[in-house]
């Protein structure tokens, strides 16, 4: 892990694989990642968004929920969205006292419909017997908010919230 002198942003090399961190400063929470479309990313970027949910004092199951709902993004944009490890995921985030945003764009191969079939899909129950298909339903179910575009341009872009549980 690299720090530029006094810059907020941070970067991680291999010869294949990279990934930078830009912050918002002034503590307005916002986080902006890219990284190369390679799984070994996720799990740090997973425990990265948690510590940040502890730091903004969300309880243990909310950030909990959180984790997983965002790994699944990642997984499914690196796994569906990115055509090879050169792909680079952009990912956006903003988390505060009230609320967790989240914003992941890959290169996308959806194509037009891919959203709307996407989100028709979230709102059904999955078939339980199939081992796979229940990330849109759970992302949908944990989340207040699910959104996906496509855009011939940018790619595939998944935009969630929820707002934090009132005590």
């Amino acid at each position: 892990l690299r720090r530029g002198c006094g810059s907020p942003a941070a970067s991680l090399r291999s010869p294949v694989s990279t990934m930078k961190i830009r912050t918002e400063l002034g503590g307005k929470g916002a986080v902006a990642l890219s990284f190369s479309a390679n799984m070994r990313f996720v799990r740090p970027v997973r425990h990265f968004i948690s510590a940040l949910c502890t730091l903004a004092e969300y309880p243990e199951e909310e950030t909990e929920s959180i984790a997983l709902v965002t790994t699944e993004i990642l997984n499914n944009s690196i796994e569906h969205g990115a055509r090879g490890p050169d792909d680079e995921i952009h990912v956006s985030m903003r988390i505060t006292r009230d609320m967790f945003h989240f914003e992941v764009t890959d290169p996308g191969k959806g194509g037009e419909g891919f959203a709307s079939t996407a989100l028709d899909r979230a709102a059904e129950m999955p078939d339980l017997e199939q081992a796979r298909g229940r990330g849109l339903f759970l992302i949908r179910n944990y989340m207040d908010h699910l959104e996906i575009a496509f855009d011939p341009k940018s790619g595939t872009r998944v935009v969630t919230w929820k707002a934090r549980a009132k005590a």
